[in-house]
């Protein structure tokens, strides 16, 4: 027969716990950006006040030259091109550098 031996234990420091041997073993919690993209339509929806697709481009592509892929940023194809080409965005380096530059944009600029 199998002796039991009943424990309490608190369930917080467990999650704690567990929560650092997973980020040691390189798992990524399920609400991680962490390697997801985006389409404009979202990004504009949860990091820019639903400004319009033509503004984001103006105002943040093309004024923020970094940001592009091809300049190791986070939007690629930041204009479509003559191939069609769609833009889509890596969210978590997207979310960070917003957060870093969010003042150095003009969120009250007019599209001409």
């Amino acid at each position: 027969m199998t002796d039991l031996v009943n424990l309490q234990i608190q369930v917080g420091p467990l999650i704690e716990v567990v929560d650092q041997i997973m980020q040691e073993r390189g798992y990524v919690p399920a609400e991680s950006l962490e390697g997801k993209t985006i389409k404009m339509k979202e990004f504009s929806k949860k990091y820019c006040g639903s400004k319009a697709v033509p503004w984001i481009r103006l105002f943040i592509f093309d004024e923020f030259p970094e940001v592009d892929f091809k300049n190791g940023g986070w939007v690629v194809n930041p204009r479509k091109n003559k191939d069609g080409n769609r833009t889509f965005i890596f969210e978590k380096p997207a979310k960070e550098w917003l957060d870093k530059h969010r003042c150095e944009i003009d969120w009250n600029a007019k599209l001409p």
